[in-house]
């Protein structure tokens, strides 16, 4: 058991840490490939506005527009601004023809412009589409800004920017965050480790003592370390320990009192608390980290990326841990256990209905035998109606062709026998041994409580279940429950 619970929940908490890491990685490339086009669009442009600013100027000198060849202002803004942004590819002033009068590279000088894709182009799409331009094939991109004297066009200034620069810069702007990231992954996956380790441990320690009670050794006692949910059940174990072999001790000179059998009962209900309280801490950390998903995926706006898919995976994981955590809830209502004088036939009644309304299961007949049910009885009308729809949910899965569910009340010698049978599959003998332990199913997709929330609930007023089933022909579960006679009060 110790090496299935430590493997499980490293394997869970590693794999958490990895997903939410991956996620990290996604969005830190999604925002340096949206920065790193920006700010080459941005900075092409104001190059642009610049050399087309000093190429208004010099073509308003003597010389015209041919002498911007030899424009020593445009010359030292060409070389500085390839110094300064290694994205850039090149920088021109072509006339009205289309031919270069000015270029930063000079032997470019009087030949046609090559027709590119304008940098906008660029921040067309979403992330994905943006990154496969800048890793794919190398393409030249350029910004285009019209030269004019007075209204009349002249020429235009093209600064061409490349993918394989900005690719390179891109790379160099990633490794630095990936080696933070990878740090964090590794300590996320150390941290889930130790932890997982650590939790493992003291559900080891708890199942060990468990274990030496089962065998009689009542006088075995747990280590109690620190005040949380752990350390309580550790505490509850050891005091359950100094009971039994109290109990024990006495028992061997005189049966068990009817005090000590409710306070039995009240142990349990006790237990079931400490359940309860485990179920609270884990569901709030799960409903906010399902709320932050939900908002992260709100934000997310390429539903077919990777990323994506990693967000349905983590979700897909967080509602399976929240089934989990629902299961347990179902446990916990054995803590609030509050008795009463109710209708016993009524609630039958009730439940067949809500059977037959809620769950209409195709060719399965629910039918209610209640001439047994007294109408007042002292006992917890939740818990019993929980056990009861758990007992009819189990049978209905049973037949899956059909077949009829009944439920019938009857009179016993010491209170009233509550029953559920079936006409399915029936379970083997080897199956039946282990029905009523918590967490055993051999259904898909089972919590393997239902059945360990009946035998609690009987347990918790006093009485107990059977079962007889044979393959092939049936299932008949009872729950035997002590009945406590109303006092008649007299009044003088």
């Amino acid at each position: 058991m110790s090496l299935g619970l430590r493997v499980a929940l490293t394997g869970w908490m590693v794999g958490l840490a990895l997903l939410i890491s991956t996620l990290a990685i996604a969005v830190h490339t999604a925002l340096e490939v949206s920065g790193t086009i920006s700010h080459s669009v941005d900075r092409s442009r104001a190059v642009a506005q610049q050399v087309a600013l000093l190429a208004g100027r010099a073509a308003a000198e003597p010389g015209g527009a041919a002498s911007l060849s030899r424009d020593r202002a445009l010359r030292a803004l060409f070389e500085a601004s390839l110094a300064g942004d290694p994205t850039l590819l090149d920088l021109a002033v072509y006339d009205a023809r289309g031919l270069a009068i000015a270029h930063s590279d000079t032997t470019l000088l009087g030949k046609p412009f090559v027709t590119r894709p304008r940098i906008s182009r660029l921040q067309q799409g979403g992330v994905v589409e943006q990154t496969a331009r800048l890793l794919g094939t190398q393409q030249g991109y350029e910004e285009i800004v019209v030269l004019r004297a007075g209204e009349q066009p002249f020429g235009d200034v093209r600064v061409g920017v490349s993918t394989a620069l900005l690719r390179e810069q891109l790379i160099a702007s990633l490794q630095t965050g990936l080696w933070v990231t990878a740090l964090g992954i590794l300590a996320a996956v150390a941290a889930a480790i130790a932890f997982a380790q650590a939790i493992a441990g003291r559900v080891r320690q708890l199942t060990s003592g468990l274990e030496r009670f089962r065998e009689g050794e009542f006088g075995f006692r747990l280590a109690v370390e620190g005040r949380d949910e752990l350390s309580r059940l550790a505490s509850s174990i050891n005091e359950l320990g100094e009971r039994l072999e109290a109990n024990r001790a006495r028992v061997k000179d005189e049966p068990a009192t009817a005090d000590e059998l409710l306070l039995a009962t009240g142990e349990l209900s006790e237990w079931a608390k400490v359940v309860s309280g485990l179920v609270h801490e884990m569901a709030n950390p799960l409903h906010a980290a399902a709320l932050h998903l939900g908002l992260l995926k709100s934000k997310w706006k390429e539903p077919h990326s990777p990323a994506a898919r990693h967000l349905r995976v983590l979700e897909d994981e967080l509602k399976r841990l929240e089934n989990v955590v629902l299961g347990f809830r179902r446990f916990s209502m054995l803590g609030e256990m509050h008795h009463s004088w109710f209708d016993l036939k009524q609630m039958l009644v009730d439940v067949v209905l809500r059977s037959r309304e809620d769950r209409p299961a195709a060719g399965v007949e629910v039918r209610l035998d209640d001439r047994g049910a007294p109408t007042r009885f002292w006992g917890a009308p939740s818990l019993l109606r929980q056990a009861l729809d758990n007992l009819i949910t189990n049978a209905e899965q049973a037949m899956p062709d059909g077949g009829v569910v009944t439920v019938r009340a009857r009179r016993s010698e010491d209170g009233v026998e509550l029953t559920v049978s079936d006409q399915g599959v029936g379970i083997s003998p080897e199956v039946q041994a282990h029905v009523f332990d918590l967490y055993f199913t051999t259904k898909q997709g089972g919590s393997g409580i239902g059945l360990a929330v009946v035998q609690q609930v009987a347990k918790l007023h006093g009485g107990g279940v059977t079962l007889r089933s044979t393959v092939g022909q049936g299932t008949e579960i009872t729950m035997r429950l002590p009945e406590r006679s109303p006092k008649l009060v007299s009044v003088a």
